[in-house]
């Protein structure tokens, strides 16, 4: 897989998920060997969700090679959740992926998300 065509395929996710209402494209981009996507969102509650992530060629493949997504209420002011892979918690389960959970320093062990899975969790939680 190319890389534009996996960068373009996440957002696509975020175009086409029922739960975002409105999207700003910060920053895209992309050559033969590595991308950057950065997108912030309205969700259909109000709330704020910015999207950042870094596509790489990897043994051919394009992979998402690290991200951030930050969940946020409506004020832009309290966090809900930010899913990273920043190497700052290697005793956690699922080292390097993490969740900060309403607060920097509440931090939870994740799995590598890519923006499909994040919309789905994120709907599930909205529910």
């Amino acid at each position: 897989m190319l890389v534009q065509t996996r960068l373009d395929a996440e957002y696509a996710s975020l175009l086409g998920h029922p739960f975002v209402q409105s999207t700003e494209l910060v920053r895209y981009t992309v050559n033969r060997l590595d991308g950057y996507l950065r997108v912030r969102c309205v969700l259909s509650n109000g709330d704020f969700l910015e999207v950042a992530l870094y596509v790489a060629l990897q043994n051919g493949n394009a992979v998402i090679d690290s991200y951030r997504y930050q969940w946020m209420d409506s004020t832009r002011t309290n966090l809900r959740r930010r899913w990273d892979d920043a190497p700052h918690f290697p005793q956690l389960a699922g080292f390097p992926h993490h969740c900060h959970v309403e607060q920097e320093d509440k931090v939870e062990p994740a799995i590598p998300m890519d923006i499909k899975t994040l919309l789905d969790v994120i709907a599930q939680s909205m529910i």
